[in-house]
């Protein structure tokens, strides 16, 4: 990493950026401060509403401190569910970009938390084809009741996302254009541009992972083409196939590091462990602590700052690891892509348990592999 590692991870800096500890205090008093205060307005027979008061705001203004608010929700999200941070090494996330998702359905995500963080920093996928700027990582909340299908069975005509996503980095500068360009009253196209969601329905055949980002695209479609609107114009079908690719850009990297996670305990590289440059001196302070009860204290004071213990995941996979495959062939040096596999075991095998067969570099003493050259494997 080349910048300090606390900054490194966007829930630690856009905390110090925009004072959200403190933000937390008084919720309603800053949501006041950003959108306009309630007013109370007559309605017909007798009844009174109420809106926000946004007129000394001009709609660049609005725009931005929407954007604040969107980086508070999801802070606080992650704040108040346990503050959960995995950092993937940089060859484990290139080998899950290599790994394809086949037919597993959303049974296969047995996550370990509803709420949590995950950096992509190290990817460098860009937050449009045309920009510099990179997508620092993503908050994603799980819904374990909407994963079970149990809005389903309740009631058929309500639903709910199971996985939601968050991305961020540093998107004001897009998200600006595209409400100068594209926004309306409706809150038409761009809103939640960084954002897209899965929702898996057995009764419309949404099931498997992919039907899930099929699903994602399609409702994007609606929501910039809605069946009442006469006619499709440039700017919107620019944002649309822009979004598209987004998902496409990010989904498989995204997918296979919740699946990663979704392996059984013995089957990932894990450790937990706090980022260095904790203020106040406390990684030394760690270091010399004689006890457990000190190094509890001490926790406990490291939480009270807002900070966390990172879950570093695959630290062992480097660059110097052999994934030789000796196929017996003279082929040039390519990617064997990995795949999933759920087997079965227990009692009368009625159990299953996900297992992840790595991407393999075939022929590799031959050299490196050619950028974006990748070979399926075949049943």
């Amino acid at each position: 990493m080349n910048d300090k590692e606390l900054k490194y991870y966007q829930p630690y800096s856009i905390e110090k950026e925009y004072n959200f500890r403190e933000k937390l205090k008084d919720t309603d008093s800053f949501y006041d401060q950003m959108l306009g205060e309630y007013e109370y307005f007559y309605k017909d027979e007798g009844n009174y509403g109420n809106r926000r008061n946004s007129d000394k705001f001009t709609a660049k203004e609005y725009c931005e401190n929407g954007y604040i608010l969107d980086q508070f929700h999801n802070w606080r999200n992650w704040f108040k569910n346990g503050k959960n941070i995995f950092s993937f090494s940089q060859e484990l996330l290139q080998m899950l970009k290599k790994t394809d998702v086949k037919d597993l359905t959303y049974k296969s995500f047995k996550l370990p938390y509803d709420n949590f963080y995950i950096s992509l920093k190290s990817l460098g996928i860009k937050i449009t084809e045309n920009s510099e700027k990179i997508i620092e990582g993503v908050y994603i909340s799980i819904d374990r009741q909407a994963m079970e299908n149990e809005y389903e069975e309740k009631d058929p005509l309500i639903f709910d996302y199971a996985i939601s996503f968050n991305f961020v980095g540093d998107f004001l500068e897009h998200k600006l254009i595209d409400y100068d360009k594209i926004w309306d009253d409706s809150g038409y196209g761009g809103a939640d541009f960084w954002n897209y969601a899965f929702y898996f329905r057995e009764k419309e055949n949404i099931i498997t992972i992919e039907n899930g980002i099929d699903d994602a695209k399609k409702m994007f479609r609606f929501s910039y083409f809605p069946e009442n609107k006469e006619e499709i114009d440039d700017l919107h079908l620019d944002a649309f196939n822009r979004h598209i690719k987004f998902i496409d850009n990010t989904c498989k990297a995204l997918v296979n590091s919740l699946l990663y996670l979704s392996l059984p305990s013995e089957s990932k590289d894990i450790i937990a462990k706090y980022p260095n440059d904790l203020p106040h001196n406390f990684n030394k302070k760690l270091t010399i602590s004689k006890n457990e009860k000190e190094q509890n204290k001490i926790g406990k004071k490291i939480s009270e700052t807002g900070f966390s213990k990172i879950q570093y995941v695959g630290l062992s996979f480097s660059k110097n690891n052999k994934n030789n495959t000796n196929s017996g062939l003279e082929l040039s040096p390519h990617w064997r892509r990995g795949h999933w596999r759920n087997q079965a075991y227990g009692l009368k095998l009625k159990e299953n348990k996900l297992i992840w067969i790595k991407p393999t570099i075939v022929n590799k003493d031959l050299g490196k592999p050619e950028k974006g050259h990748v070979y399926e494997i075949k049943n």
